[in-house]
């Protein structure tokens, strides 16, 4: 199995889910919660698949790997069907987090609210340069790199997020997995090496851009 792939044991048979299905079931959660908000108690494939762009088919794909939630010609309850989403993506729980790296980036970030209304919560900020270090930011203060294992261990801490200057980006990953950090989310701009058992998603920003110059390029064609 591929490191995009996640499999669950069902009835004997091994399922599967690319990260890309993944992807679609964050986005599906996102839909749905408008939809409940909407007072929406039941919902089609048809009607996720075309506020997303998704066919009736592949929403029924994704949606399959939850189990047997929906009703032909009723739809899925809305409800029910968030609850198995969030199960599914393990965000059915509260994640700690760590940040490393107090710059602008990092301070937008913070300022998010989505991260602790779907269960992250950053538990503690780092930064190496010694003018930042004692600073309050949104209640939290800033602490020395050199604090990172004693501070992971007591709060228990799993995830990661680096927003450090790509020179500096993997040995700050090096010290959050020899602290017990599970999974890294990473901001800079190169490729980091994790050993396994330790998940690494990177989000280069400038990488984004040239997917979409290349899209406006060939005319909005995907």
């Amino acid at each position: 199995m591929s490191k995009g792939d996640i499999s669950r044991e069902t009835n004997g048979t091994e399922a599967r889910l690319s990260r890309a299905s993944v992807g679609r079931l964050s986005l599906y959660l996102r839909r749905l919660d408008e939809l409940l908000r909407d007072g929406s108690l039941k919902v089609s494939s048809s009607q996720l698949g075309e506020a997303l762009g998704l066919t009736d088919a592949q929403v029924r794909k994704d949606l399959a790997y939850l189990g047997h939630l929906g009703q032909p010609g009723i739809g899925y309850p809305t409800r029910e069907l968030m609850t198995a989403i969030r199960h599914t993506l393990g965000v059915d729980r509260e994640w700690k987090a760590v940040l490393v790296g107090v710059g602008n980036l990092a301070r937008a970030l913070l300022r998010y609210r989505g991260f602790q209304q779907q269960g992250f919560r950053i538990v503690a900020l780092f930064d190496s340069d010694p003018a930042k270090v004692g600073q309050r930011i949104d209640g939290l203060t800033v602490q020395a790199r050199d604090e990172l294992p004693t501070v992971i261990a007591a709060a228990g801490a799993e995830l990661g997020l680096l927003t450090v200057p790509a020179e500096a980006a993997q040995s700050v990953a090096d010290i959050l997995v020899g602290a017990g950090i599970r999974g890294i989310l990473n901001f800079a701009p190169t490729v980091l090496r994790v050993p396994p058992g330790v998940s690494l998603v990177s989000v280069d920003l400038t990488v984004q851009l040239e997917q979409l110059a290349f899209l406006v390029q060939l005319g909005g064609d995907t």
